[in-house]
């Protein structure tokens, strides 16, 4: 008899591993000796780590992907100041799953010492069954803590950094609230001045609200200076706004000098009538002999219906063109408005008339002025507005 010999040669498996945070907290902490706090406090909200083990066979003998509900031997060790301790079921401070397919998860229940990293070292075990190999599993994951006690004002507004304004459906006025923070808490209101700066773009300059008298109507600072409110309708078609801070925590920041280094947050405010549709109604499909005018409409909406008083932002325009059998058509504006009187004399009596209607912006309100730059104002001092 003559036999022949069949090996398996089996290449390496491969395996890897990392480590996912499982939900929001953060594996670094901030501590705040000022107020004895945790940032987040690992004892409120715990600390969730989930190793994610897999494994790859290029032989294609074992199925790839992971691997956790097959690990034996799940533990971890806790090691603060180079000394390792296994932690054990009955630790408090951890809580540690050891088998199916969430094997390895460890839920960390204590705060880290500022500057005193906890170093968690995750051990596991796993059989590859293609050759009965035990891969010994060690991989390291670091808690950190880092000290907080003077924390830089941090300038905070209550507004996104570019804020879009319809003019259709938006309200005219939105007040922006200023907050500084040192750390979590906010800073005391002795301590602090908020200074209002609008960017003026005839210069290229920022200017304090209330610098320019005669034009920085569309823009209010509250008595505490605390808050600016921002009329946008009287804006323009945009406005940048800039608020920083003074802060001393002597008690004296009007002593300070504002600099690129004060904190500091810039907003824009910008005007958009987004897409909008319209449409010719209310038109007899034939015109009686002896018409000498039609009263048409014009529907206006957009996304979410029909707009309400479209006419405060938006003029449609009617026009007018005799038909012809062929060639182009030239138009005439014969009227504007929603329900406007259209007059038919210069319907042919052959081909008839085509009626054209477009709808345009009318644009923000702005300050009227000559051409020396000089803004109008009425008998009483007030600036005078247009479209």
């Amino acid at each position: 008899m003559k036999t022949r010999r069949f090996d398996f040669n089996f290449r390496p498996l491969q395996i890897n591993i990392g480590f996912a945070v499982d939900g929001s907290v953060p594996n670094k902490q901030n501590y705040d000796a000022d107020t004895g706090t945790y940032t987040p406090d690992y004892t409120l909200t715990p600390l969730i780590i989930q190793p994610q083990v897999s494994c790859m066979d290029k032989d294609e003998f074992l199925a790839a992907g992971s691997i956790n509900h097959q690990l034996a031997n799940v533990k971890w060790y806790e090691i603060v100041g180079g000394v390792s301790t296994l932690i054990e079921s009955t630790n408090t401070n951890y809580e540690v799953i050891t088998s199916g397919g969430q094997a390895g998860r460890i839920k960390v229940k204590k705060n880290a010492q500022p500057k005193v990293p906890i170093t968690l070292e995750f051990h596991a075990e796993f059989s590859d069954l293609r050759t009965g190999q035990l891969h010994t599993i060690v991989r390291t994951f670091a808690v950190t803590c880092g000290n907080s006690t003077m924390f830089a004002p941090q300038l905070i507004l209550d507004v996104a950094d570019q804020t879009i304004y319809n003019p259709l459906t938006d309200p005219d006025t939105q007040t922006v609230h200023a907050s500084l923070r040192l750390g979590v808490n906010e800073c005391a209101t002795a301590n602090r001045i908020f200074v209002w700066e609008i960017y003026r773009a005839d210069s290229g300059t920022w200017t304090e609200v209330g610098t320019d008298t005669t034009l920085d109507y569309d823009v209010t600072v509250a008595a505490d200076g605390a808050s600016c409110t921002v009329n946008r309708n009287l804006m323009g078609t945009e406005l940048y706004l800039r608020c920083r801070a003074k802060y001393d925590m002597g008690g004296n920041p009007s002593s300070v000098a504002l600099t690129d280094a004060a904190p500091c947050k810039i907003v824009a405010f910008i005007r958009r009538i987004p897409k909008f549709e319209f449409d010719v109604t209310g038109v007899p499909i034939n015109i009686p002999v002896g018409i000498l005018a039609i009263t048409p409409e014009a529907s206006i909406w957009n996304a979410k219906g029909a707009i309400q008083n479209p006419e405060r932002e938006l003029l449609p325009l009617w026009y007018i063109a005799t038909n012809k059998a062929s060639g182009t058509l030239s138009y005439t504006q014969v009227a504007h408005g929603l329900k406007p009187t259209v007059p038919t004399k210069t319907m042919s009596a052959s081909y008839g008339a085509v009626i054209g209607l477009d709808v345009k912006d009318v644009g923000p309100l702005c300050a009227f002025e000559d051409t020396d730059g000089v803004v109008f104002e009425d008998a009483d001092g007030n600036v005078i507005l247009i479209k």
